[in-house]
C-alpha cells in the first residue's frame, strides 16, 4: 500500500511541476514550440494560370429562391513557391454588382495549386439575362506585394 501511494504522489507532482513550470506562472519557459507562420510573406513565382472560359448559375430546384452559381477551379503552375503567400481567386458579375473571392493560403514546395470557389446562391432579380460577362482573377500577396497574375472575362450562362 505505502508503494502504491508513493507512486501516486510521485506521479502527480510530476504533472502539477510540468504544469505550472510550462504555464503563465514561469514566463519563458515552454514545452511546446509555437509554430511562426505568418501568411503573405515568401515569395511566388507564377509560370502559368488556367481559368475556366464558363460559369453557370442554375436555378435552384425543390421551390427554392435564386441561382446557384458554380465556379470551376483555376490551376495555376509556380516556377517557385516558397514561404506563405496567399492566392486570392475571384469572380466580378458588373450587372448584378456581385463580387466574389476566396482566399488560399499556400505552402511550399507545391508546382501546381487548383484554386477553388465555394457556390453561392445568387438574386437575379425580376428579369434574368440568359447570360451575363463577369470577370475572373487571380491575384497573388508575397513579399514583393499584391498583384494580379491572370485576368479573363467570362461567360455566365444561366440554366433554368
Amino acid at each position: 500500500m505505502g508503494y502504491l501511494r508513493a507512486l501516486l504522489f510521485g506521479v502527480t507532482g510530476i504533472v502539477l511541476v510540468t504544469a505550472v513550470a510550462s504555464g503563465p506562472l514561469v514566463p519563458g519557459v515552454s514545452i511546446t514550440s509555437a509554430r511562426e507562420t505568418t501568411y503573405g510573406e515568401g515569395n511566388a513565382t507564377v509560370e502559368s494560370v488556367t481559368l475556366p472560359e464558363t460559369v453557370t448559375l442554375e436555378a435552384g430546384s425543390f421551390g427554392q429562391q435564386g441561382h446557384y452559381l458554380t465556379v470551376p477551379p483555376s490551376t495555376v503552375q509556380f516556377s517557385e513557391l516558397s514561404g506563405s503567400p496567399i492566392l486570392t481567386y475571384r469572380l466580378q458579375i458588373g450587372e448584378l454588382n456581385y463580387t466574389r473571392s476566396t482566399v488560399h493560403f499556400l505552402q511550399s514546395p507545391t508546382e501546381r495549386y487548383e484554386a477553388t470557389m465555394e457556390s453561392d446562391n445568387v438574386d437575379l432579380g425580376e428579369r434574368p439575362c440568359d447570360s451575363y460577362i463577369g470577370v475572373l482573377s487571380v491575384h497573388v500577396e508575397d513579399d514583393a506585394g499584391r498583384r494580379t497574375v491572370a485576368t479573363q472575362n467570362v461567360t455566365i450562362e444561366v440554366r433554368a
